[in-house]
């Protein structure tokens, strides 16, 4: 992936104590994780069912979670393409 793209940055300003104001800007969250947490529920309501019908309790969290940053990259992956 190319350069670290993030969510929700916020610029943030404080007094240092010699009248000088500095400025700052918090990150956020990575785009990658903003784009899984928006696929997540898409991955978590096709496991569940699949889960509910063939009887699975254990292990299937693990592939919701993987299938998300899955999505999330093709995301991105289209969002170079614009």
């Amino acid at each position: 992936m190319s350069k670290e793209l993030n969510a929700f940055p916020t610029q943030s300003w404080e007094y240092d104590g010699q009248n000088n104001v500095l400025q700052y800007q918090e990150p956020g969250m990575s785009l990658r994780d903003y784009f899984a947490a928006k696929a997540l529920g898409l991955c978590y309501a096709d496991y569940l069912n699949y889960a509910a019908e063939h009887g699975i309790q254990e292990g299937w969290r693990d592939g919701v979670a993987k299938d998300a940053y899955l999505m999330a990259d093709a995301m991105l992956k289209a969002r170079e393409g614009e």
